[in-house]
């Protein structure tokens, strides 16, 4: 049934003359296409498309069919997502957990897990620990984090579409312990690295006197 609705999608799509073209992903990615084209490789359906990078280059690159939410053409949107059975979600339903993918990608901020991440892992250093230990810190401190995630008071306050709407709720934690945790990461790897420095510096003077 996927299938068949994916190839009706391609059919009427490939009538269009488009001047813009929006791609979502389930995922809440969001990318303005140059091009695209529809292809299959043993059954397996995908789209090739080109875009243009922030740099002014244009870059090709490939997504599975199922990946896909939605290709939008001049403001006409042409939903691929069908659900196969009950265990999946339903459109509506996917459709707010993706519109809430979205806005958490565009909007949501974690900058106290990267603020965090760098103390945890410039002061584990510090600790008169053995090496290893010190490191396990961070590292510990980086996957308990990978737990953590957006409140549902944070969501709503922010959301007030997300008021009595758990499915709003979901997508939009889904990206925001995505995000918490990247965050975190990148803050504990400078913190290392920073605390590295510092180490190595203050060794490399204790030599020299």
């Amino acid at each position: 049934m996927r299938l068949i609705v994916l190839n009706v999608c391609m059919i009427i799509l490939s009538l269009n003359l488009y001047s813009q073209i929006n791609l979502s992903l389930l995922n809440g990615q969001q990318k303005t296409l140059d091009s695209y084209v529809f292809r299959s490789d043993d059954g397996v359906e995908y789209v090739e498309f080109t875009f243009t990078k922030p740099n002014g280059k244009v870059k090709t690159s490939y997504i599975d069919c199922e990946s896909i939410y939605s290709l939008s053409i001049d403001g006409k949107d042409s939903v691929f997502y069908y659900p196969m059975d009950k265990e999946e979600f339903s459109l509506e339903q996917m459709s707010r957990v993706v519109n809430a993918r979205q806005l958490a990608i565009a909007d949501y901020k974690p900058w106290l897990a990267t603020v965090s991440g760098l103390i945890v892992g410039s002061a584990s250093l510090f600790i008169p620990l053995d090496p290893f230990t010190r490191l396990l810190i961070p590292v510990g401190y980086a996957i308990t984090m990978g737990f953590v995630k957006p409140s549902k008071s944070y969501v709503k306050n922010h959301y007030p579409q997300a008021v009595n709407d758990e499915w709003f709720v979901y997508g939009y934690q889904n990206v925001g312990r995505k995000k918490i945790f990247k965050n975190t990461l990148v803050g504990t790897l400078g913190g290392v690295f920073v605390s590295g420095v510092i180490v190595g510096t203050l060794y490399l003077v204790n030599q020299n006197n």
